[in-house]
């Protein structure tokens, strides 16, 4: 019997042939990631693809406890680090080659997001959809300490710039944050392709409405409204509600 009700679509999206992003759900693990390569950089697709085997590599060589604890989470990343850099390594030209990694990993009424980049978790409950997770973007972190509005991020040209990921440094700090799970919560893995399609005030009302339906429902709902606004970026989503 499954532990979760779960479902993932990744979508090149309506204006693009190639998808850059890596979707790697191991339901057994408790283990649901996302990965998304950075554009414009060489071999994102596959710096999203090995960051991603990487870290669930990395972690299925962990016992269940062990997979929660903040070390063993970190040392996955720098795993992924690590093969991402080896890419350029290999072969100069891919030089810069990088990804997000945003990742689920749940136990019984615990788990923890591990984050870098800018794709998003949210937890839907109690009717409310809360992002959980902080966008590792230049223009996140300045506007946390400087008065920029819309219009400034717009004309620096910041809004997509990363201020950290994986693969393009020596060393990468990953967020990792404690979840305390609760009866009914249900949450979501989404790349900035989907959620600057489909705003949290839409996905809101969508999962409320296709919530009944179950997990593949849900990322159906918000995968299609997206897909219907002509989206000029890949998008990713995982939908997860752990039954307890």
């Amino acid at each position: 019997m499954s532990l979760y009700d779960w479902y993932a679509i990744s979508d090149a999206g309506a204006r693009l042939k190639a998808n850059q992003d890596t979707v790697l759900s191991e339901p057994g693990y408790g283990v649901f990631i996302v990965a998304d390569g950075m554009g414009g950089r060489p071999a994102a697709a596959q710096a999203s693809q090995t960051a991603a085997r990487a870290f669930m590599d990395n972690l299925r060589s962990t016992n269940a406890a062990g997979r929660l604890e903040p070390g063993v989470l970190a040392e996955a990343v720098a795993a992924a680090n690590k093969a991402v850099a080896a890419i350029a390594e290999a072969d100069p030209s891919l030089t810069g080659a990088g990804t997000t990694l945003t990742a689920l990993v749940m136990g019984q009424r615990h788990g923890r997001i591990v984050h870098v980049g800018d794709s998003r978790v949210y937890c839907y409950a109690r009717h409310r959809l809360e992002q959980l997770t902080e966008d590792h973007t230049v223009s996140a972190e300045l506007a946390a300490r400087l008065p920029l509005d819309e219009a400034d991020i717009d004309r620096f040209d910041i809004r997509h710039v990363l201020s950290r990921a994986v693969g393009t440094r020596p060393n990468v700090r990953p967020d990792i944050v404690d979840l305390a799970i609760q009866p009914g919560e249900w949450f979501l893995i989404a790349t900035d392709g989907l959620y600057n399609t489909c705003p949290t005030a839409d996905m809101h009302e969508l999962i409320a409405v296709s919530a009944k339906d179950g997990a593949r429902a849900v990322c159906q709902a918000i995968i299609g409204y997206a897909l219907e606004r002509m989206p000029s970026d890949n998008l990713s989503l995982v939908v997860v509600r752990p039954l307890l």
